[in-house]
């Protein structure tokens, strides 16, 4: 049922004139005409009396005021009700992240964010690699935080935050750890220990390699870093990981050493192109470039 022919029934119970009621909503006296007529034949129940150019309610139309009030009251609450849920949807904003996230720049502006502007409600959720890109397709993020390695196309808005570089992980003990930088393929021989392929990092490095002219025996994939440091530490083998990813134990049982290499990723807040944004992701974006 078409909410406009109560608006209009009421008005013309009020003014009982055609021509007042088709002024006071803008109309022709034709189209109040039709929309009476219409609502009289969805009730199946005659609402007006009309004789020499005068009409008044009948028994039904008395009948049909008390409800239809009531229905167009339970319409406005109803519409307020959802315009309030939509303000109030329009300051939330869910960014997801890697895992690593707060070892980069980008947290340190998604706390400021958050501080800067507490009538955004906030959600800020880990996740690996691969599903970063994928929660802003299918809609569970506006925003994400996450690394760049030059492979987003036009559908996609990039904030470059910093740069992160491949480092070679490897136990104190090692004879490559008294090198300042590590040459790729002084690595060929070891078992590599690495983050999986959700990470985005596996595939980089078997890249790597691949371009310095061999193919790395992988011991170990997972998703945890820590437990690739410990593997390491305890010489089951190897890792590359991104440099800021990273934070080296106090007790000295393995080292970081820059790669020769020149590939990087760039760490940057993504969001989808030509789509409308939340308030809240709006506030951020411009946020985040000041």
């Amino acid at each position: 049922m078409d909410i406009r022919k109560f608006e209009v029934f009421l008005d013309l119970a009020k003014t009982l004139s055609y021509t007042e009621t088709a002024e006071r909503l803008f109309t022709t006296q034709g189209n109040i005409s039709k929309q009476i007529l219409s609502l009289e034949k969805e009730l199946d129940v005659k609402l007006f009396e009309r004789s020499h150019r005068m009409i008044k309610l009948t028994e039904a139309g008395d009948i049909a005021v008390i409800y239809a009030n009531k229905i167009m009251s339970e319409y406005e609450a109803m519409r307020q009700t959802l315009l309030q849920h939509a303000d109030a949807a329009d300051f939330v904003l869910n960014i997801h992240a890697i895992p690593s996230v707060s070892n980069y720049r980008g947290f340190e502006m998604i706390t400021a964010f958050h501080k800067a502007h507490p009538e955004v409600e906030l959600h800020l959720s880990e996740v690996h690699g691969d599903h970063v890109i994928m929660s802003l397709g299918n809609g569970q993020s506006d925003i994400v935080f996450g690394r760049d390695f030059g492979d987003f196309g036009d559908d996609y808005e990039t904030v470059v935050t910093e740069e992160d570089s491949f480092v070679c992980i490897l136990p104190a003990d090692h004879p490559l750890a008294q090198n300042e930088v590590v040459n790729l393929t002084d690595l060929q021989n070891e078992d590599f220990l690495l983050l999986g392929r959700e990470t985005l990092i596996y595939d980089h490095v078997m890249s790597l390699a691949k371009k310095a002219g061999f193919v790395p025996h992988v011991a170990y994939e997972g998703q945890r870093i820590d437990i690739v440091m410990n593997m390491v530490a305890s010489g089951m083998g190897v890792s590359i990981m991104m440099e800021k990813s990273i934070d080296l134990p106090p007790n000295g049982t393995i080292v970081k050493r820059h790669i020769d290499i020149s590939d990087a990723s760039e760490m940057s807040f993504i969001r989808k192109a030509n789509v409308r944004h939340t308030e809240a992701a709006k506030l951020f974006w411009e946020f985040i470039q000041k």
